[in-house]
């Protein structure tokens, strides 16, 4: 957990990164953008709960 300050929890974290998720749904930002950001913050937050990792499943 090297990235993440001592002000912020690891709810802040998964706030910001759903954040983002809405950005990758609404087409605004591309896949790999986003995984490549959810990978950077993988031991910090349940990346499960996101809608690229559901996805992956789903085509499975």
């Amino acid at each position: 957990m090297s990235k993440m300050n001592a002000t912020y929890t690891a709810e802040h974290y998964f706030a910001a990164l759903k954040l983002i998720e809405q950005l990758y749904k609404d087409g605004e930002i591309p896949a790999f953008m986003f995984r490549n950001i959810l990978k950077d913050y993988a031991d910090v937050v349940d990346l499960s709960k996101f809608a690229i990792f559901e996805e992956k499943e789903d085509a499975a």
